[in-house]
């Protein structure tokens, strides 16, 4: 077994990735999820396969990811603290703010709330559901 030498570190020590690459491999990833979507469509689109029906069929999932997005939300909701101790450990609250990110967690659930009312659900579908009373 070799000794390792002066200039070796003696523990493996993880590489430290800047923050600016981790963005930009985030963002290349968002990049080609999109181009790979619009390609799909597009393949679908010459070989001759009904988009409105790939569409209908899609659209039948769609309450799946409603009640998935209002599972997160209730997650969160209850899992609060854990979740601000988890901000403390990875340094994004700071302990002088951690009786502040606490109190915040009403006004969070209602941020959350309203963004579940107006993009997930959309008013069409909350027309439709007051409409059948």
């Amino acid at each position: 077994m070799a000794m390792p030498s002066s200039t070796e570190p003696s523990g493996a020590v993880p590489a430290v990735v800047p923050r600016w690459r981790r963005w930009l491999m985030a963002t290349a990833a968002v990049l080609a999820t999109l181009v790979l979507m619009i390609l799909g469509v597009l393949a679908m689109a010459s070989s001759g396969l009904d988009i409105f029906k790939v569409e209908s069929a899609v659209a039948r999932l769609r309450v799946y990811g409603v009640v998935a997005q209002v599972l997160i939300v209730a997650l969160i909701g209850l899992r609060w603290r854990a979740l601000v101790r988890w901000g403390q450990r990875r340094n994004i609250v700071q302990a002088h703010e951690f009786d502040r990110a606490i109190a915040f967690r009403p006004k969070a659930l209602a941020f959350l709330c309203a963004y579940l009312v107006l993009i997930p659900i959309g008013p069409q579908a909350l027309f439709k559901l007051l409409g059948a009373f």
